[in-house]
């Protein structure tokens, strides 16, 4: 069986819980609630529309129910599958005769996992964990009534009728939770008083047939019956058992008032399951509850040492000592207790072989701590909690590994909630906003804030906020008590760390964004390769996380304590982190095959770049650091790194085209960066950040952006800067052409005349596509088709990959108006074959000359699998494309849907 999570997981045991991808899903209103219910009460059978509507609405329905039911069902399909387009099927919730039906396995759904348990020998234990609570606790008990859920409920109660007949004593504790909420049950709590009796705890075996008498007695106004009283005399002739039985620890913690459960944990009857996350993050708060939980299914109790891994004080429990505590706790007297830890380890052993217990290890140091402390006979559960990963006791004793991390913007109001009060939170929805991002997730942080408001009920959650903001972050999240705060709480792990380990903490707080590559953490750092240890420590003790493809996440709260410990280094460290990040960004440029825009020198002894191969990289490269550029062209704007600023913004321009990202995306940068480009005494420079910013302006306001390009015109004239010169004019032109083509055509053939000076091949096929353009948009399609040509053999002969594809749909539009259908289809061919990985912008006209090519051929098949292409690209990117391309896309869009529809007929 795999053992991979499923997609979907539902519970209906102890309430209607829903997870999908392995967070919870909140399933919504009450109505949807019975449709699921009753749906999953089936178990895959189909249950009718009559008497779905009967559940839902009552006896006497609206006349509109079955519409409304239809309505039911979509929302219920998109808690599956959120995408799912409106009316689709799907593939959970799906039509069955006059009704529908649930389509779920012993995976997805602990009902049935329950059926199949039952159906497997040995396997009814497993099935008694899962029934501990009644079926959909928490529904309407009207809906409750009915003969589906009855059945569950009589279901629920025979399988603990026949665990108790198989009278084993272990199962005791599951069999009386579920007796208790069977009260009235004479059956189920006869073989209740059997098995206190059987386990010499006659007492209890009486007290309870005294409660269930009374209990009928009052409810049915009965006696008990033959079962119940036969058991009752067994319990009065049982003698005292003559020894007294093993001592049943009873040592978990307290459960964390106001805690919130972060979803299901991995079912486990026994085995070793290590919980590991940073400090703060909720680790012992997590194992508590669930040892809690389970510990029904664990008869001989459980036992808690806290091995003080990571204290303050530094006193660290050795294993000899938790040795001491634990066997003393299974009644074993410390005169009899070895010096030997070696020993002691085997007597615990011993101790505990035939039991079974919950052994909760909290706050471990490392896998050398536990290892003495674990059973070595299955049965017992043991749950360790630790900062560090202890990935000793994964490779080594099989345990598994849970990692815990923070919570979801919606736990963290949750945990508000119960700690404040609902209505507090719900008074001030965008104050509770600010404080759940002020935490970051960290329940630690959470519960500290909550602390804050629950001492002063009078305070407004939004002065509350701006109390803390006025304070440093860290300051902020204490309680004033002795080690009660965040920063303690980070402190202990970073105290622990190797000296590199500890540097390169601190070092990576200057990185704000959301992922740091293995390339950055070592430029920043200066240590190449060596950096690789020091990120694998960091990872053990959870300072950082690895968010996969060697690439690390540094939580926020994290990132504020190291930079609090940074101080004189951070200087070197922002300086050689905005460096990394614009030689990075000039790799990517430089596979496009532009010209260098300006020298960078050397590069700082240690700097490890990106390796970047060609386009394709380039642009893959891009899709995973946007985020993280946008930060560091801050960060050296603020560290007056301007030169390094304004490089980075301009050699990213040829990637960002690549993208289709919208101009708006970074308007507010780049005029930030164009403010302090005029300081820098360099003119190509200033004239190139003067038509990035036009670019940026002209969706929006098209003179202000022409202004820019005459001011960076004039600058690129006065440097002698052809290349400038080349590309403003192109530019300057493409602005005027919609307007004013009588003014535009002067000033591109200006452009490719400039070019053709240049000698550099990329400037040139440019400046003739844009000229080609305009002549086409003219009329002029026989200069326009020869210059299309043109631009396509220059960028072919050079290896200009994006650009010959350019230029290749720009023959393709050409040939369509000349009537030369298969020429336009073959060059539109072409061209989607070699688009680069990860290039969006051609690829729009690309599919739209493709289909409408294809059509006219009478290629019709070919016409419409252009077309899906097509409108799955503007699905994802249409915003996008409509900023790049204007009113060009809505002609495409038209000519598609005529096709498409076309399409359906033939």
């Amino acid at each position: 069986m795999s053992t991979t999570e499923p997609a979907v997981r539902l519970r209906s045991y102890g309430g209607l819980r829903m997870w999908r991808s392995g967070a919870e899903v909140d399933i919504g209103a009450p109505r949807l609630r019975i449709l699921l219910a009753a749906l999953l009460a089936a178990r895959g059978g189909t249950v009718g529309v009559d008497t779905l509507i009967e559940l839902i609405w009552g006896a006497e329905p609206s006349p509109s129910a079955v519409n409304q039911l239809h309505r039911l069902v979509g929302q219920a399909r998109r808690l599956f599958e959120p995408e799912l387009a409106s009316r689709a099927t799907g593939s959970w919730v799906l039509p069955a005769g006059q009704g529908y039906r649930l389509a779920t396995d012993a995976r997805s759904s602990d009902l049935m996992a329950v059926r199949a348990l039952l159906d497997t020998p040995g396997a009814a234990t497993r099935a008694l964990e899962i029934v501990q609570e009644p079926a959909f606790a928490g529904l309407d008990a009207e809906v409750l009534t009915h003969p589906a859920f009855v059945a569950l409920e009589q279901e629920r109660i025979q399988i603990a009728v026949e665990a108790a007949d198989r009278a084993e004593p272990r199962l005791l504790p599951l069999l009386q939770r579920i007796a208790a909420s069977a009260p009235l049950h004479e059956p189920l709590q006869a073989r209740i008083i059997r098995l206190l009796t059987a386990a010499g705890r006659r007492a209890e075996a009486l007290v309870l047939f005294d409660e269930v008498r009374r209990r009928l007695a009052d409810e049915l106004g009965a006696d008990p019956g033959a079962e119940l009283r036969a058991a009752h005399l067994a319990a009065l002739a049982d003698d005292e058992p003559d020894t007294p039985p093993a001592p049943r620890p009873a040592q978990l913690p307290r459960r964390v008032a106001g805690f919130v459960d972060r979803g299901e944990l991995p079912d486990h009857s026994a085995g070793i399951v290590v919980l590991t996350g940073m400090g703060g993050i909720g680790k012992t708060a997590l194992a508590v509850d669930w040892a809690h939980r389970l510990a029904p299914s664990y008869p001989d109790g459980q036992l808690h040492v806290n091995l003080r891994g990571f204290d303050p004080s530094g006193r660290v429990v050795l294993p000899a000592d938790a040795l001491s505590t634990l066997l003393e706790s299974v009644g074993v007297g410390l005169a009899e207790l070895p010096d030997d830890v070696d020993a002691r380890s085997a007597r615990f052993r011993s101790a505990v072989a035939d039991r079974r217990m919950i052994i909760l290890l909290d706050n471990a140091r490392d896998s050398e701590q536990v290892r003495p402390l674990l059973p070595g006979a299955p049965g017992c559960l043991v749950l360790v909690t630790s900062r560090n990963r202890l990935a000793g006791l994964v490779a080594h004793e099989g345990a598994q590994a849970v990692p815990v991390g923070r919570l979801s913007d919606a736990g963290a109001r949750d945990l508000l909630a119960k700690r404040i009060g609902a209505p507090r939170p719900a008074a001030e929805p965008e104050a509770t906003t600010d404080l759940v991002r002020f935490c970051a997730g960290l329940p630690l942080a959470l519960s500290i804030t909550a602390a804050h408001a629950a001492v002063r009920p009078e305070l407004k959650l939004a002065d509350l906020v701006e109390e803390l903001a006025s304070q440093a972050r860290l300051d902020a999240l204490t309680t004033g008590e002795p080690h009660d705060d965040v920063r303690s709480a980070l402190s202990w792990s970073y105290l622990a760390l190797s000296p590199p380990a500890a540097r390169l903490f601190r070092l990576l707080s200057v990185h704000t964004g959301p992922e740091i590559p293995v390339e950055a953490a070592a430029s920043i750092a200066g240590t190449g390769p060596a950096v690789r240890a020091a990120l694998a420590e960091l990872c053990a003790a959870n300072m950082i996380t690895e968010a996969g493809r060697q690439r690390y996440t540094l939580h926020d709260l994290l990132r504020a304590y190291a930079g609090e410990l940074l101080g004189d280094e951070r200087a070197d460290a922002v300086r050689r982190l905005v460096e990394h990040c614009l030689r990075d960004a000039r790799a990517a440029y430089l596979t496009f095959g532009r010209p260098e825009i300006a020298p960078l020198g050397p590069a700082s002894p240690g700097l490890t770049p990106t390796p970047m191969a060609d386009l394709g990289d380039a642009l893959r490269w891009y899709a995973r650091e946007q985020a993280a550029l946008a930060c560091i062209v801050d960060l050296a704007l603020l560290h007056g790194h301007h030169r390094e600023a304004v490089l980075t913004v301009l050699y990213l321009r040829a990637v960002r085209s690549a993208r289709a990202e919208p101009y708006s995306d970074s308007r507010e940068q780049t005029r930030r960066v164009l403010d302090v480009v005029g300081d820098l005494g360099e003119p190509v420079l200033e004239a190139a950040m003067l038509r990035e910013a036009a670019l940026v302006e002209s969706p929006t306001d098209p003179a202000v952006s022409r202004l820019l390009l005459r001011r960076a015109l004039d600058i690129a004239e006065r440097a002698d800067d052809v290349i400038g010169q080349a590309h403003v004019l192109r530019n300057l032109g493409l602005s005027l052409a919609g307007e004013d083509r009588e003014q535009a055509l002067p000033l591109l053939r200006r452009s490719v005349r400039a070019a053709r000076l240049t000698g550099e091949p990329t400037v040139l096929v440019y400046c003739i596509d844009a000229l080609a353009r305009t002549l086409q948009d003219d009329g002029q399609l026989p200069e326009s088709v020869a210059l299309a040509r043109e631009a396509f053999d220059i960028a072919l002969a050079t290896g200009l990959d994006d650009l010959r594809n350019n230029a290749a749909t720009r023959l393709a539009e050409i040939c369509l108006l000349m009537g030369d259908h298969r020429q336009a289809a073959a060059m539109a061919r072409w061209a989607a074959e070699h688009v680069p990985p990860g290039e969006i912008h051609i690829r729009l006209p690309i599919y739209a000359f493709l289909a409408e090519a294809s059509d006219r051929l009478g290629d019709h098949e070919r016409a419409r699998a252009a077309g899906e292409t097509f409108q799955d690209l503007m699905r994802r990117h249409g915003p996008a494309y409509r900023q790049a391309l204007g009113q060009d896309v809505d002609r495409f869009v038209a000519t598609v849907d005529r096709i498409m529809s076309a399409s359906e007929m033939h």
